[in-house]
């Protein structure tokens, strides 16, 4: 949901050749079509470079370079990168800065997914580390950007990341449209008649 006409949120999950779910969220910082260009242009490269490239780290590393070379020193963003082996029940990921994500389990217990790195572009060459969780049958992936969180009332309160877990926790063993459908609707009424002023994304994958 962009705040203003386009934005520089992103998601994306694509199947790899050996049967792997590549998962992408991301957040480029300030808004509009600058946001939305670079936005555009990390995506592309991702898509092209996942296939090719197993080490996640060297392949956020990559785009970490790649993204500083070629913008100003402001532009940055923060990117969540997933790879989800379905048949091992594993989920191999690399957090550049980004929001800690979900994995949400059955009866809603939740399991962080924290960055395992800075935001891409912002301080270049720092090095990213991969982290690996396990995942069952019925487990829910809730990944997000930080509109969905920082969204503010009219009395300038934060939604925050506790309401999130909490409304994921009440919605944990619902189907993913319902999960996504019911989380919406608790910001949406948090934030009242407050206009949102980041862009916001929310994504969820049930493990089956």
């Amino acid at each position: 949901i962009p705040a203003r006409e386009v934005g520089g949120d992103f998601f994306n999950y694509f199947a790899l050749a050996d049967g792997r779910m590549a998962l992408l969220v991301g957040d480029v910082s300030g808004k509009g079509v600058g946001a939305a260009i670079l936005m555009a242009n990390v995506q592309a490269t991702l898509r092209a470079r996942i296939p090719l490239e197993p080490d996640l780290p060297s392949l956020v590393d990559a785009v970490d370079r790649d993204v500083a070379a070629n913008t100003p020193p402001e532009v940055y963003l923060t990117l969540f990168v997933g790879i989800l082996d379905a048949e091992r029940r594993q989920l191999r990921y690399v957090n550049g800065g980004h929001n800690t994500q979900f994995v949400v389990r059955r009866g809603g217990v939740i399991d962080p997914l924290d960055a395992t790195g800075l935001p891409v572009g912002l301080l270049p060459g720092r090095g990213y580390e991969e982290r690996t969780v396990q995942v069952d049958s019925g487990d829910l992936l809730f990944l997000y950007t930080d509109g969905a969180v920082e969204v503010e009332n009219e009395a300038g309160d934060m939604f925050g990341a506790e309401r999130l877990q909490r409304a994921l926790g009440d919605a944990a063993d619902s189907d993913v449209t319902q999960v996504l459908s019911s989380v919406e609707a608790e910001i949406r009424t948090f934030r009242g008649s407050t206009e949102p002023s980041d862009d916001a994304t929310m994504m969820a994958l049930r493990i089956s």
